[in-house]
């Protein structure tokens, strides 16, 4: 059987990535319905509410505090997104630019660490957070994961691409390791750290497992906690479980349309090259 001409070709290439796109829209759509349904009407036939409604969205902000969970996920996330930045482009810097005895071995226990699942580590580091006495803190849900070793992998190859001509002129103009880092490193990683921005933010955002072990206190639940909380208590009321899930999904998109740019452009200009 022959391949198809290329007249035929492109549009069917097309087509398929639009079919794909939908069926991957397709859940969120039906969420984003149902959040507009009023309960006669929800399991009704047809997919858009023929009436919508605000209701379901007054009832879950009304029932549950969802501000106060949304603020902890956005203090978290910001948090954690800070940290990562902070650590990964320090230590990025140093692997990429100063010489120092076992800086290989060093990187390559960087690289090892993104090999080990992150199931391996969970037990071990509760029970260090436990005797740090930080359960039920922004602490425990930040501390944790600043050291990234994927940001340290991403920012320290990113750095070492730059041109070395850049660094040895500086150092000729008096610059430190800090001032290079500063003036001439990060403004010129910034596709990397909006990258890395963009990751963290969104991890740090959906973060489940993590809060629901070692927070117990409702005023420090985060936002993915409540969407469980809702659904264990409105079995039957799926349009407040609808309106609270965009509710908490609506920053993480607004992140990610605001650094979709940074995040393609880090990809493309080879912050993974070697």
């Amino acid at each position: 059987m022959g391949s198809l001409p290329r007249w035929l070709a492109r549009p069917l290439f097309y087509l398929g990535l639009w079919v794909y796109a939908f069926l991957l829209v397709l859940p969120l759509l039906n969420l984003f319905a149902a959040s507009f349904k009023s309960d006669g009407e929800l399991f009704a036939p047809g997919f858009w509410p023929t009436h919508p409604t605000l209701e379901p969205y007054q009832e879950a902000l009304q029932k549950y505090p969802l501000a106060r969970y949304l603020l902890n996920s956005l203090v978290v996330a910001l948090g954690t997104t800070l940290g990562v930045l902070f650590v990964s482009a320090t230590l990025g810097y140093a692997l990429a630019r100063i010489p120092f005895a076992g800086q290989g071995a060093l990187f390559g226990f960087v690289v090892a660490m993104l090999l080990i699942p992150g199931e391996v580590t969970f037990l071990p580091l509760y029970l260090l957070v436990q005797q740090l006495g930080w359960l039920n803190s922004y602490t425990a849900l930040i501390v944790p994961f600043i050291a990234s070793p994927l940001g340290i992998f991403l920012l320290r190859q990113f750095i070492k691409s730059l041109p070395q001509d850049l660094f040895d002129a500086a150092r000729i103009d008096g610059a430190g390791h800090l001032r290079m880092l500063w003036h001439v490193a990060l403004p010129l990683s910034a596709p990397a750290l909006g990258a890395l921005s963009a990751l963290t933010f969104l991890g740090a955002w959906n973060m489940y497992l993590w809060p629901l072990v070692t927070i117990n206190r409702s005023e420090m639940m985060t936002a993915q906690i409540a969407v469980a909380q809702v659904q264990n208590v409105e079995v039957t009321s799926w349009n407040v479980v609808a309106a609270t899930a965009i509710l908490v999904l609506l920053p993480t998109l607004i992140a990610f349309l605001l650094a979709q740019r940074f995040f393609i452009r880090g990809i493309a200009l080879g912050g993974l090259k070697g």
